[in-house]
């Protein structure tokens, strides 16, 4: 008989398997007995969870835990029904970007560097174009034209940089040349890899783990120090031009860098 973990493994990869095996296992602590506990149980669950201060999102992946839990519960015919399938939170998750947390140029092309070779093209596609997941896991060999340096998507299409020719190259000699998708599953050749694996795959084994989300908004913030507004809306693929200006810096933060800039101790550092 499958196994919860045996269902995990089917349907997440990487890290979200231990985060959905730990949140389950938190659950069914809680509940006398889980395999029968009906949405009125699991609704006093999260209201326990909102009284001890979790945030919303934390909320939120809660709900997403327990609901996998009934998903397997059916699959292997221990349970007819679903007690939460169509269960929604009413907690609002702060969306804002706090563009003080994003990462510096620096910060971004240092990880690239520290990138193994057989995943530079993917990160540096993160670092310089600022693709989403879903957009790298979709990419296929007829999207990279090498000869015009461009890369075409659904919403625009942007530049490569020279170095990264050289990349799509190398990376085409690593795994092999005529392929349906860029990235494939090491498990399931031809097939794409998928998004959610993507954050575990560029972090694999580094000490210092960057999130795909953050570098891509860490590009967009680091853009509109330069550039125009609608340049870097069309460069995000952005619908909304007030989608893009999420990731501007906010007065506070100018006066922060402006306050630091002007700290008798980095002028000495500067100068030094």
């Amino acid at each position: 008989m499958k196994t919860l973990k045996d269902y995990l493994e089917e349907q997440y990869t990487g890290e979200s398997i231990q985060s959905y095996l730990i949140g389950i296992n938190k659950y069914l602590r809680h509940i006398k007995n889980p395999e029968q506990a009906q949405k009125k149980e699991i609704l006093h669950y999260i209201q326990t969870l909102r009284k001890q201060g979790n945030s919303p999102k934390t909320l939120q992946s809660r709900l997403a835990h327990i609901k996998a839990y009934y998903h397997y519960l059916q699959q292997a015919g221990k349970r007819k029904d679903h007690p939460c399938k169509d269960l929604q939170l009413k907690d609002k998750i702060d969306k804002s970007i706090k563009t003080e947390l994003l990462y510096t140029e620096k910060q971004l092309k240092d990880y690239l560097e520290q990138t193994p070779k057989h995943k530079k093209l993917m990160v540096s596609l993160l670092v310089y174009q600022a693709l989403t997941i879903q957009e790298i896991a979709n990419l296929k060999p007829k999207d990279i034209e090498i000869q015009k340096a461009e890369i075409y998507l659904k919403t625009r299409t942007l530049k490569l940089k020279a170095e990264q020719i050289y990349l799509v190259t190398e990376h085409y000699k690593l795994f092999k040349e005529n392929r349906n998708y860029v990235f494939e599953h090491s498990r399931k050749p031809g097939h794409k890899l998928r998004a959610k694996g993507i954050n575990h795959y560029i972090n694999f084994k580094r000490q210092e783990k960057y999130t795909p989300i953050k570098i891509r908004q860490s590009v967009i913030k680091n853009l509109l120090n330069k550039h125009d507004l609608r340049k870097v809306q069309v460069f995000s693929g952005h619908k909304k031009s007030s989608i893009t200006q999420q990731y501007q810096t906010t007065n506070l933060e100018q006066l922060k860098n402006e306050i630091e800039n002007l700290h008798p101790l980095n002028k000495v550092s500067q100068t030094n």
